[in-house]
């Protein structure tokens, strides 16, 4: 599938503003950050996606449900309609898209190609939370309130402008800092995600 019809299973729409994670500081430093974070078994971050190919751009709404290993990714079109969800663990997925569900035997590989562009979905559940994946060398770049600015790795740059205070579980008042805006762009494909909400979950997964 090429880049231009996997764009068509996102369908095009604009978006309405949404609520941000409040700006502050923790008092963590990266590693105590990391620990705090990585601490929480169960968490769901909610925003929106611009994916643009170079010549052609589309801007989604996401929800991705992370549970130890295991992943929960929905994306919905302007309308709020349910579009693509990808489901299971970086080595075993299932995909559903146009009312089908496939299982995929060499997940990254096959849903790129399925949707058009490379999405790196192995690596994604440390660079959502502002760290580099320790299975691949990274080059990174220090930022603010012991954050990272950027992180080069596995042929992407991540670069995160904005940092927001989320609670790392309900009632103890403890936050950490997680990105608010996460921008990552590897040759002419381009992500840009805006993050509306990050917070602890139960460990159900949403039907």
């Amino acid at each position: 599938m090429n880049g231009r019809a996997g764009l068509a299973l996102l369908a095009l729409g604009v978006l309405g503003g949404c609520a941000h994670l409040p700006t502050g500081t923790d008092g963590l430093n990266l590693e105590q950050r990391r620990e705090a974070l990585q601490s929480v078994d169960s968490w769901e971050m909610r925003g929106r996606l611009t994916v643009d190919t170079g010549d052609r751009a589309v801007q989604v709404r996401f929800n991705w449900r992370q549970h130890d290993d295991a992943l929960d990714l929905v994306v919905r079109n302007a309308l709020g309609a349910g579009i693509l969800r990808v489901a299971g663990t970086p080595d075993a997925l299932t995909v559903t898209a146009r009312g089908e569900t496939r299982t995929l035997t060499d997940p990254e590989a096959e849903l790129s190609e399925l949707i058009g562009w490379w999405l790196p979905v192995a690596s994604l559940p440390d660079w959502l939370l502002g760290f580099p994946d320790d299975e691949f060398r990274a080059v990174t770049m220090p930022g603010n309130d012991g954050t990272l600015a950027s992180i080069e790795q596995r042929l992407w740059r991540v670069d995160y402008p904005a940092y927001g205070l989320a609670a790392t579980s309900g009632g103890s008042g403890k936050q950490a800092l997680v990105p608010r805006r996460i921008d990552m762009t590897h040759e002419t494909l381009a992500l840009k995600l805006t993050i509306d909400d990050w917070q602890p979950t139960a460990t159900t997964t949403a039907p």
